[in-house]
């Protein structure tokens, strides 16, 4: 039997059934249901942000583009009515096409609709730091949820037997609407699949980028480490991790050199974090500030401006600098460019650096 959502309102102690339409309550399936997405997604799912509307793919006018805040997309096909099976195909054909575009092209559909590219969504939506989101991998994977306010039978065996046997992520959100006898007007909302099951299924996805991302990351680090061991013993019993950094001792107790790289770009800090014993008062915040209030002097022997970053919100402090033009992990054919822009300013730095950090408390 195709799932179905009843809705009763307790009336002087009595449960009365309620089943005004939306058509009976004076709303339009059309109009009203699609604002109503629009103005809380979170009806959709939990993480589900909205970034484009009506966008249009090569079978037709999706819905509503849909991302999370792992960087899967969400293909939201809304029906005001009863879902059929013919909905499936329809959904399964925007998905094959959208999951070949790039991240450009899917911030041309986001700047149109919310006037911000998708990282500025992702941050700003979900609280995300720099560095968290340089690991997204945007349009990895792409799920498929269909929005109506009722299932046919053979549409939830369908969609049913793919999540089940073949791994899709494909679920279906009914949603239900009444007016009540005091005139609150209430949405209610379940999904075929349990959405506990949709989560675990995302994670299993993730596990698996995370694997390629660290195996990348491992040749990535035991090539440069091979080519710096050639320059300086700073490196010499570091070993290749899988992290998206590595780092040496500066010679003081809670700061390090580090590489650092990520999908786009690479680069390399000055880490200063003495550990949560040192945190009160924060030794680090008065390192940092000893080190900045000599920058003039230390930029100009660097040679370049870095990046000072005091935060203030957090327990370490790190002075960084970072090499975009080049790209990052995801272009390998770079990789022997980065890794000699990465090496020579490495020991640059080391070099202006190694009086200074010896002479803090």
């Amino acid at each position: 039997m195709a799932t179905e959502i009843q809705l009763w309102e307790i009336d002087e102690g009595k449960l009365i059934l309620s089943e005004v339409s939306m058509v009976e309550a004076g709303r339009s399936e059309v109009n009203d249901l699609e604002k109503w997405i629009k103005s809380n997604s979170e009806i959709l799912g939990e993480d589900i942000l909205i970034i484009g509307e009506q966008v249009m793919t090569k079978r037709g006018p999706l819905d509503f583009l849909g991302i999370d805040k792992s960087g899967n997309l969400i293909i939201v096909e809304l029906k005001r009515d009863q879902l059929h099976r013919e909905v499936l195909a329809q959904a399964i054909d925007y998905a094959s096409d959208i999951a070949s575009w790039d991240v450009d092209k899917l911030n041309v559909e986001c700047e149109k609709y919310t006037k911000k590219s998708i990282l500025e969504c992702l941050s700003e939506t979900f609280d995300l730091d720099d560095e968290t989101l340089e690991e997204i991998s945007i349009n990895k994977f792409q799920k498929v949820l269909l929005v109506g306010t009722g299932v046919d039978e053979s549409l939830q065996r369908m969609v049913g037997w793919l999540s089940d046997n073949y791994d899709v992520s494909i679920n279906v959100l009914i949603l239900k609407y009444t007016k009540t006898k005091s005139g609150d007007e209430l949405i209610a909302r379940t999904t075929i699949i349990s959405e506990e099951i949709e989560q675990e299924k995302s994670q299993k996805h993730q596990k698996k980028i995370y694997a390629e991302r660290h195996i990348l990351r491992k040749e990535f680090w035991t090539k440069l480490l091979k080519r710096i061991k050639e320059r300086t013993n700073l490196f010499d019993n570091i070993s290749p991790g899988v992290y998206s950094w590595i780092g040496t001792g500066a010679g003081k107790a809670g700061i390090s050199y580090n590489f650092v790289i990520h999908n786009n770009f690479g680069g390399i800090d000055i880490y200063l974090d003495r550990g949560k014993y040192y945190a009160e008062p924060n030794i680090n915040k008065e390192r940092f500030d000893k080190l900045i209030s000599q920058k003039e002097e230390i930029e100009r022997k660097f040679g370049k401006r870095l990046s000072w970053e005091r935060l203030d919100d957090k327990r370490a402090s790190k002075i960084t600098l970072r090499f975009k033009g080049l790209g990052g992990l995801k272009n390998k054919e770079n990789w022997d460019k980065i890794h000699e822009d990465m090496i020579n300013n490495i020991i640059r730095l080391e070099e202006v650096f190694r009086d200074y950090i010896l002479k803090l408390d």
